[in-house]
């Protein structure tokens, strides 16, 4: 006799968060920000409260997990904008959605390294709500600090993590995208129309209704300094091509990218891809100066990245494990692509990455 394995609401995911959206949705429906902001950060469930997102075990790769070379990269970037400041004593190195610290632990020991006053100088505090890493030269917060005087805000994937409101342009105009659960799935539900300047004329597309905010935010965290974002991403124009009809929202789940939000709630991660334009009109509203974007692949060839590869050939295990990293790295269909901006407050100079000295 065949048994009942209907999995009910663990059909859905996370039953447990399952269970609480549809809670919330109360027998109407949502909208779709609202269902990826519970999808990613509900306080109990979130994708993102629970660890080991992050690597080959994990959902996903970042630039921080492949090799610490990333990290040693950045790390010089940021000693570049100490020495730009007059080398000032502390220099604090801020980084919201630290994860669980790859970027901060591969920095850290880049200095400590190298040893000198750079290392002397260093405070890193890492912002993260959810579930943070253990490196215990990182001052690990929930909430963002006072502005430091002097340092760099660092952000690694970050925004495309934002909620993002959904949209498909029907012959009424732009409609938001709802979402409902029907008894068995969560399904779509079209919303109000929305007036959206420079919208796609077809097709479906996402707004960040946070990127703008959070990035202004950051730039108020130091006085003089520098903000430093990796993220995928495009300039408006890019971003709502005509050519572009299903949007940029993506789903990773074991390693596998798929279109579908609905599927695996709570147990996959969800991304769109950012607007940088928004990114840097934050920037300069925020009194920074802006640079970028630049394909990360081309920012840390010109950081000199290559040379990293080449300085272990004396070491063939370790220089088969740099340059795999490095392709990796600069890979133009992978993280190759990622866009990075900067802006700088009190600097001199275009900064390493962005045409200026390495």
């Amino acid at each position: 006799m065949a048994l009942d394995l209907d999995p009910g609401l663990a059909g859905a995911g996370n039953p447990a968060l399952v269970k609480a959206i549809i809670g919330e949705m109360d027998g109407g429906a949502i909208s779709f920000e609202r269902f990826m902001e519970l999808a990613l950060y509900h306080p109990e469930h979130g994708y993102y409260r629970k660890p080991g997102r992050i690597g080959t075990g994990g959902d996903f790769l970042t630039s921080p997990a492949i090799h610490p070379m990333f990290g040693w990269a950045v790390g010089a970037w940021c000693e570049w904008t100490w020495e730009a400041l007059g080398r000032p004593h502390p220099f604090t190195i801020i980084e919201p959605g630290a994860g669980e610290g790859a970027l901060a632990t591969a920095l850290l020991d880049w200095a400590e390294g190298r040893g000198g006053e750079f290392a002397e100088a260093l405070r890193y505090i890492a912002i993260e709500p959810n579930a943070p890493g253990s490196d215990r030269r990182v001052e690990w917060r929930e909430d963002a600090p006072a502005p430091a005087a002097a340092g760099v805000v660092l952000s690694n994937e970050l925004f495309d993590a934002l909620p993002v409101r959904l949209f498909e342009v029907q012959e009424r105009g732009p409609v938001e995208v709802y979402v409902r659960w029907d008894g068995e799935a969560f399904v779509e539900a079209r919303g109000p129309v929305a007036t959206i300047d420079g919208a796609p004329a077809a097709g479906r597309f996402e707004v960040s209704g946070r990127a703008h905010a959070t990035m202004a935010a950051m730039c108020d965290l130091v006085e003089r300094g520098a903000v430093l974002t990796f993220d995928y991403g495009y300039p408006v124009e890019e971003l709502w091509a005509d050519w572009r009809r299903q949007g940029t929202l993506l789903c990773f789940y074991r390693h596998t990218a798929h279109e579908s939000p609905y599927l695996h709630v709570g147990e996959q991660d969800l991304t769109a891809h950012v607007n940088l334009s928004e990114l840097e009109l934050a920037m300069e509203l925020a009194g920074m100066t802006a640079f970028g974007p630049a394909t990360q692949a081309a920012f840390l060839t010109e950081a000199g990245l290559g040379g990293l590869v080449e300085g272990a050939r004396d070491d063939l295990p370790e220089y088969f494990t740099r340059r795999r990293a490095f392709q990796q790295l600069t890979d133009a269909a992978g993280l190759g692509r990622i866009r990075v901006v900067a802006g700088t407050r009190g600097v001199e100079g275009v900064p390493p990455g962005f045409g200026g000295p390495a």
